[in-house]
């Protein structure tokens, strides 16, 4: 579960109303709301306000996030950082919320405008997300539409992008992450392709007679005679 889904189970657990929980931790309804969608993301003094109205603690809002120890590290300088933070006053935490919103807005803007000084070419994108778990159902009829990527060597060998859907395939590629695929029937062992399996669309990493998920608390999808296989490409990168 996502911070957004914790957010409302602890929310829901609390007898509380979007409405009663805001006035609480003193924001807006619609705000509060786009928490629980995950449309936007409390800053650090908010979310102190949250847990203490709720209860909770961030191990429960984060928990699921922080299961995978890959993709979340912590680094001695990090923690001193959080150490300071928390021996701030309010006042303090605003201040400090408010200057690294700042910060990151302005790298993020920088790394667009970056990003957007590349010359762009057309990809097909198609609706069908490959499940990085269980799988997802293919249907028939595909929807295909174009977006623009950067015109790098490895954009240009791609055939499609695809969105991924769901965690198993983690660290290396995450709930959400576009990837970039090269048509071919058939990829070599240890690497990541795009499948059919049963109807299925999946991305996974090819081994002998099964598919490999890379996050461990995911299982692999074993391969028999009556398994109905078909590759659709090689995952050749992600935007």
């Amino acid at each position: 579960m996502a911070f957004k889904d914790r957010l409302k189970e602890a929310r829901l657990a609390a007898n509380l109303t979007q409405e009663q929980i805001a006035n609480i931790i003193g924001v807006a309804k619609s705000t509060f709301t786009g928490y629980e969608k995950g449309n936007s993301e409390p800053n650090m003094a908010t979310v102190q306000k949250i847990m203490d109205a709720l209860n909770i603690d961030a191990n429960f809002l984060w928990q699921d996030e922080m299961r995978n120890t890959t993709q979340f590290v912590v680094s001695i300088e990090e923690k001193e950082h959080i150490k300071k933070y928390r021996s701030l006053s309010e006042h303090g935490k605003k201040m400090a919320d408010s200057f690294l919103d700042m910060q990151y807005e302005y790298e993020k803007e920088e790394s667009m405008k970056i990003k957007e000084s590349y010359p762009m070419i057309p990809k097909a994108l198609y609706g069908c997300s490959p499940s990085a778990g269980v799988g997802n159902y293919l249907p028939d009829d595909i929807d295909e539409s174009a977006i623009m990527v950067p015109d790098t060597p490895k954009t240009r060998k791609a055939d499609y992008v695809l969105k991924v859907d769901g965690k198993s395939m983690e660290p290396e590629y995450m709930d959400g992450d576009l990837v970039l695929v090269k048509k071919q029937d058939q990829v070599d062992i240890g690497e990541v392709g795009i499948y059919l399996v049963d109807g299925e669309a999946l991305i996974k990493e090819a081994q002998n007679g099964y598919l490999h998920s890379l996050n461990p608390e995911f299982g692999n999808i074993e391969l028999n005679e009556n398994s109905e296989v078909h590759c659709m490409g090689k995952v050749i990168g992600k935007l």
